[in-house]
């Protein structure tokens, strides 16, 4: 079983990202979710995931602010953006995937997480 947690300023993104998971994925638990950067950390440390699914423009700062204040071992993350110029960036944080929003085809999701399952 894997801990996950979501971290985006869209909750119908956090919606829709939470039921595609639970829907196809029975082996990731969300341990909860997260509409900011600072409430981001507080739930990271609280629950200390396997997984993190993130945003990258939120208010309080970016995606990428936050995943510079983790301390190891790293979750799996996860960047889920409506901005596709934000990728090369997400591979430099050693991110496992890049999921452009909508996240509506669970097709790309999906195929990331049976990778790496």
């Amino acid at each position: 079983m894997y801990k996950a947690c979501i971290i985006d300023d869209e909750s119908n993104s956090r919606e829709v990202l939470e039921l595609m998971i639970s829907e196809n994925h029975p082996e990731i638990t969300i341990s909860g979710t997260a509409s900011n950067i600072t409430e981001g950390m507080e739930l990271i440390r609280r629950h200390q995931p396997d997984i993190l699914f993130l945003d990258v423009e939120m208010p309080g700062g970016s995606g990428f602010d936050l995943v510079r204040q983790l301390q190891e071992p790293l979750p799996q993350i996860i960047f889920c953006t409506a901005y596709g110029h934000y990728a090369i960036k997400a591979i430099e944080c050693s991110a496992l995937a890049y999921l452009l929003k909508p996240v509506s085809s669970q097709k790309n999701c999906t195929r990331q997480l049976r990778k790496q399952g």
